[in-house]
C-alpha cells in the first residue's frame, strides 16, 4: 500500500523505509487488540444471574457486544451460547438441536414450506423470556451457493427467510 501510495504521489523509497512503516502499522493495530482486551469486564450482576440460570456450566467464555454481553459455554454435553442485558437480565440463549427436538408446529411449518426438500444444515432452537417468543432457526443449503436460514416462531410460522453464505 505504501509503494502505492509513493507510486502516486512520485515519490521513491528505499525498502527500509517500507518496512518502519509496516511495523509501525503492524505495533499500532496490536495495540488496540491489547487496549480492547484490558477494558473489557463483564459485570458481576451479569456473571451472578448467569451463574443462578446455569450453575452446571462448564468451558465459560465472555464476549462484549455494542449493548449486550455474550457467553458461550458447555452444559450436559452441549455447547450453548446466551446473551444477558448490561444490568444482568437475560435476553436469550441459542441451542443445536435435532429436527425431532423442534416443537411439532414447527416441524409441520418446515413440512409445509417451498424449502422442504432442501437439505437441512443446521436447526437453532432460541429461548426466550417470554416462551411465546421462542424460535427456531432451521438452516437449509441446496448448492454451494444457494442457503437459506429460515426463521420459524413459537406457532410455527415462518416469518423470515434470511439469505445465507
Amino acid at each position: 500500500m505504501i509503494i502505492f501510495v509513493d507510486i502516486l504521489c512520485g515519490q521513491k523509497t528505499n525498502k527500509n523505509e517500507h518496512m518502519k512503516y509496516f511495523l509501525l502499522i503492524g505495533t499500532c493495530f496490536l495495540f488496540s487488540f491489547t487496549v480492547h482486551a484490558q477494558l473489557f469486564t463483564v459485570p458481576e450482576l451479569v456473571k451472578q444471574n448467569f451463574n443462578k440460570q446455569y450453575p452446571e456450566a462448564k468451558d465459560i467464555k465472555w464476549s462484549d457486544g455494542l449493548d449486550n454481553h455474550t457467553v458461550r459455554f458447555t452444559l450436559s454435553e452441549k455447547k450453548l451460547k446466551s446473551s444477558y442485558t448490561p444490568k444482568g437480565d437475560w435476553n436469550w440463549t441459542e441451542t443445536q438441536v435435532t429436527m425431532e427436538q423442534l416443537p411439532k408446529v414447527v416441524q409441520d411449518g418446515f413440512k409445509d414450506c417451498k424449502y422442504k426438500d432442501w437439505p437441512v444444515k443446521d436447526i437453532v432452537g432460541i429461548e426466550k423470556p417470554r416462551a411465546v417468543a421462542n424460535e427456531y432457526k432451521i438452516i437449509v443449503q441446496k448448492s454451494m451457493i444457494t442457503k437459506k436460514i429460515l426463521v420459524f416462531d413459537a406457532k410455527g410460522r415462518l416469518y423470515e427467510e434470511l439469505t445465507g453464505l
